[in-house]
This record gives structure tokens, sequence and C-alpha cells, in this order.
């Protein structure tokens, strides 16, 4: 089996994708396999694909993310619930002469948070459960209600990334969430999308982060530097999805409690994600389907391609960039 991919973006010469999904593609033995990538404006990405139908999927970053999604609606294809909620996408895949897309950012958002999200629910199950048991209750200012952010989570932002977010967080179980913004006006969209999926939004000035289960900066580094945390973070988790060397937002982040997500996380899951597609793809138009059997081996392949995807980068530190 060989898979034929890619990734689209301007600019692109930064893009940790080809590094990642070779990794992968010589992880499971797809020696032949080639993953390349190519400078594309958002002008450009529909003759792009058409010229290129012998790829069997694509990766694409900025500014391309939402213009796959106009496509998609244009051409009649397949658009996944992520892509269509969010009205952006970072895949592209072709299978059985039918072209779909898809957003993994927010799979890669809800991997990433999963586990600090579970560390953090346990303790505070177990802080009320000893509180309880020690006769203090509220008084000991141990609660799973909103106020101490148990429920709730602020995204910094509210661009496509604050998008996929917001719908990785709805889907982690979070009720309420809270937008901090520089320009209100902008923040339309998100707030549309947070009615659409049943979550209680609202927005707020980029001055001070509130007392939250989740925390995560989709901004750059610079316009988060004079934020002010509040002294009512007990704990949490919080995901920069830049992913510099540095991140002086996860630092503070971590000082008040909160457990860090470095955003290369993210980047690696919702690589993760893509890669598992383009196999399918692969596998669907082979005669003889060779990796993907059942769900055990689907986890095997998705442990091997993951395991790969951390190996490269540790091995070929460099500029951020998906």
């Amino acid at each position: 089996m060989t898979i034929s991919a890619a990734v689209l973006g301007r600019p692109i010469a930064h893009s940790k994708s080809p590094l990642l999904h070779r990794a992968a593609f010589q992880a499971l033995g797809l020696h032949s396999s080639e993953y390349a990538s190519f400078d594309i404006g958002a002008e450009d990405l529909e003759s792009f694909l058409a010229a290129h139908r012998s790829q069997i999927g694509f990766s694409l970053t900025m500014p391309l993310k939402e213009r796959l999604v106009e496509l998609a609606l244009t051409h009649g294809w397949g658009l996944d619930d992520t892509a269509g909620l969010t009205g952006v996408a970072n895949t592209l895949v072709r299978r059985g002469g039918a072209t779909s897309v898809a957003n993994t950012d927010v799979q890669g958002i809800v991997r990433a948070l999963t586990p600090g999200l579970n560390t953090y629910r346990e303790a505070a199950v177990t802080a009320a459960i000893s509180a309880t048991a020690a006769g203090l209750g509220a008084t000991a200012g141990v609660s799973t209600a909103d106020g101490d952010g148990a429920d709730r989570a602020t995204i910094l932002g509210a661009g496509a990334t604050a998008a996929s977010a917001l719908l990785a967080c709805r889907e982690l179980g979070i009720a309420t969430v809270e937008f901090l913004v520089r320009n209100p006006d902008r923040a339309g969209r998100v707030l549309d999308l947070s009615k659409q999926l049943g979550v209680s939004a609202s927005t707020a000035p980029l001055r001070q982060i509130g007392p939250s289960a989740v925390v995560i900066s989709t901004l750059p580094a610079e316009a988060v530097l004079e934020l002010q945390w509040s002294p009512g973070f007990r704990c949490g988790v919080a995901l920069d999805v830049a992913y510099a060397a540095e991140s002086d937002f996860l630092q503070a982040a971590e000082s008040h409690g909160l457990i860090p997500v470095e955003g290369t996380v993210m980047l690696v899951e919702q690589a993760v994600a893509q890669s598992e597609m383009f196999i399918a793809a692969a596998e669907a138009a082979d005669a003889e389907p060779c990796l993907t059997q059942g769900p055990t081996q689907n986890a095997e392949r998705r442990a091997v391609i993951t395991a790969a995807m951390y190996s490269a980068l540790e091995d070929r530190p460099g500029p951020a960039g998906d």
C-alpha cells in the first residue's frame, strides 16, 4: 500500500506536518509512501486540488481552512460535523471516488486536554468526598459548583481556532464558556455556535482569567502577556495552541495551579487523526487491507503513529508551525 499526501498552506516552509507524517509512514513500514508540502494561497486552492487528483489526502493550514469548507459546500463533498459546525477544515481525503473534508483540530484539542481534565475532575471529587466525610461541606471551600469553575472554560480569542476549541469543550462536557477577546464585535461567530451547541457563552475583555476547569489560548504569545489570573484558581488544565519553545501563558497557568499542556500535544493528536484517515482511505482503495483489521489493531496502529510523531519532534526541534 502506498499513500501520497501533502500539506498545503501559506507560508508553509515552517510546517512540521511533513516531519510527523513521514515518521508515521516509516514506523508503519509504508516506505514507498510520500508526504509533500506546497505553498498555496486560498485563491489557488480549488485549481490546485483539481490538478492534483493522485494524492489521497491533504492537510491544510492557514489561510486555507475556511476556503476548504466553502469548496466542500460548492462541490457537494462530504463534510463532517466538526467542519460543518466550526466552518473550518484542515483535512481532505479522497476515498472510493468521493471527497470528504474534516476538522481534526477538534479531536486534537479533546485528546490533548482529556488526561489533565480527568486528573482535575478526579481530584475535585476526592476533595468533595473528603470534605463531606469531615462534615465541612461548603465551609471547606470545596465544591464542584460552577462558582469554582468546574463546569466552565475560558477561551482566549474568538477566531477559527476558538470555534474548534469551543466544540472540543462541548465534547468534554463543559457547559459554560467565556471568551476573552480584544474586539467583541468579532465574537459573533463563536457566540452563535455556542447557542447552536447548547453552551452558555459570554465575552469579556482580554484582561483577567477567572476560575475555570479549562483555559485555552488561541492567541499569539504577545497578546496574552499582560493577562491577570484570578486568585480563585484551585486547579484545572491549560492549553496553548501555539507551540513555541517557551510559553509564558503556560508558565503563568502552572504557577496558578493549572496543569499545562503544550501545543505540540494538540499538533500531534490532530496529525494522528489525519494519518488514520489517510490510511483508511488507502486501504479502501487496496484489494487487501493490510493495516486495519479491528479495534485492537486500530488502537495498536494509533499507538505506533503517536509514538513515531512524538519521537520525530524530539529528534528535530525547530520553529513552531503546523
